[in-house]
């Protein structure tokens, strides 16, 4: 095969994902200015910098709350009283970048400001260490995570009303290291921060993740929850998940989401920089 001259410049603001764009994209590292690269986040300033002195072929992977950054302008100062227009850098980028985002609202946001994004879902792990695991349950276990123990963002407080209205299921809270309020549900179970390796073992025996976040990219414990068969819970809508005012039917998926699966193996990273 031939050697794939694309480089992934990654932005230092992403946490960290299952694996490395070198192993899952067959991308370098950034190198110089010349090879076409791959930008994977535009959270700020620096990161815009490096993308506009690039000289070779630019191609951007919004990440999700970087596009947030971007129309709330990137700040000159720690404060963030002084800061750059959005409108100018939209309309650089829209005449010299590439853009890819991964679900539609992302999409509609970049198309405020002139740019016109291709929608292709990432997944940064070997789709192949992800076998179809989905097994029925009378009491059907959801799952989901935090960042940064962000609880306001990634949709914690819904879980509350989520548990009182769904008694019969239960819901997994993983990635905290501060507590999460005290409750008095007994269908909550907060796991905090543990190993991805032993959170992996645990999730891939119950029904589906749930992403609680309204402005986000394509979630790796979504990408996950499909691969191994679940029935994911979203409040952004993607083909093959349910929606949150369904999450009762959780209860009635007797059989694996085969279809969705498939569909996901057929479309994730389907990228010009993707050469595995």
């Amino acid at each position: 095969m031939k050697k794939n001259l694309w480089q992934c410049r990654y932005a230092p603001s992403l946490g960290a994902l299952e694996d490395t764009p070198e192993n899952v994209w067959s991308t370098r590292e950034y190198e110089n200015l010349h090879n076409p690269t791959v930008f994977f986040g535009l959270y700020g300033l620096p990161d815009f910098y490096t993308l506009w002195r690039h000289v070779g072929r630019k191609a951007i992977l919004w990440a999700g709350t970087d596009i947030k950054h971007f129309e709330n302008g990137y700040w000159l100062d720690t404060e963030g009283s002084i800061r750059m227009s959005p409108a100018p850098l939209a309309r650089w980028i829209k005449e010299n970048c590439e853009s890819y985002v991964e679900n539609h609202v992302e999409r509609e946001a970049l198309e405020k400001f002139g740019i016109q994004s291709k929608v292709v879902p990432s997944f940064l792990g070997n789709v192949n260490d992800y076998k179809i695991s989905y097994k029925w349950s009378e009491r059907p276990k959801l799952y989901t995570s935090v960042s940064g123990n962000n609880f306001e963002q990634y949709g914690w407080h819904k879980i509350y009303r989520l548990a009182e209205e769904n008694p019969e299921i239960d819901f997994f809270l993983y990635g905290n290291s501060l507590p999460f309020p005290d409750h008095a549900l007994t269908n909550i179970f907060v796991r905090g921060r543990i190993p991805k390796e032993d959170m992996n073992e645990e999730i891939k025996d119950m029904q589906g993740a749930l992403r609680l976040t309204e402005f986000d990219g394509f979630s790796e414990i979504i990408a996950k929850s499909l691969l191994w068969g679940q029935w994911p819970v979203s409040l952004i809508e993607y083909p093959h998940t349910l929606r949150l005012e369904q999450i009762v039917e959780i209860k009635e998926k007797k059989n694996p989401n085969t279809e969705g699966r498939d569909y996901y193996i057929s479309v994730l990273n389907k990228y010009p920089w993707n050469q595995n």
